[in-house]
Order: C-alpha cells, then sequence, then structure tokens
C-alpha cells in the first residue's frame, strides 16, 4: 500500500471533542478521517450537505413573509415558458423603444 502522511492543524479543543465522539462509537481519529475521505471520493464531493445558514434577517423575513402569502393565495408559480416569454417581452419592448429613442435623436 502506497501511504502518504496527511497533516492537518486543527483547533485543540475541536480535536479533543471530535475524538470523544468517535472514541464513544468505538474509532479512533485517523480511521474516522479515512472514512471521511473514502466517502468523498464515492460520492464525488463532501459527504454531508454543504450548506450556508442564513442567519434570520429583514430580507429573509420579507423573503419567508411573502412566500407564505403566495401559498396562502395558493397561486400557481409561472412556468418556465412563461418566465421566458415575459423575459422575451420585456427585451422586445425596451429594443423597441431604444430604437424609436434614437430615431427621434
Amino acid at each position: 500500500m502506497n501511504q502518504a502522511l496527511l497533516q492537518v492543524r486543527v483547533d485543540r479543543g475541536l480535536k479533543e471533542e471530535t475524538a470523544a465522539i468517535y472514541d464513544a462509537i468505538g474509532i479512533d481519529l485517523p480511521t474516522a478521517i479515512r472514512m471521511f475521505l473514502k466517502r468523498t471520493v464515492m460520492v464525488g464531493g463532501l459527504p454531508f450537505e454543504g450548506k450556508l445558514v442564513i442567519k434570520d434577517n429583514a430580507a429573509r423575513r420579507a423573503f419567508v413573509s411573502m412566500r407564505q402569502k403566495v401559498e396562502a393565495a395558493q397561486e400557481d408559480e409561472p412556468s418556465l415558458d412563461e418566465i421566458n416569454e415575459y423575459i422575451s417581452s420585456v427585451r422586445r419592448s425596451r429594443k423597441s423603444a431604444g430604437t424609436t429613442a434614437r430615431r427621434q435623436a
């Protein structure tokens, strides 16, 4: 087996807490790290959901409020075709307005 050394610096408290958890389930820290690396290869990425936790703020509260109103009204969300048609119509009207403005100049 062709082995390589992997060194990682972490906070001592984090290492001790993590080692205690793995010890309680019967594995040592190096084994847990090897498991993490093998699982990373198996899934082709992080072996858990990598997600940014958004703290509650005004923008998030406003978004949630609007979303709840839409759901309460049971309004259907526009289809992708409807969204694309709307975008195209806006572009056509802007292009038309630009052509008119150039003619007047």
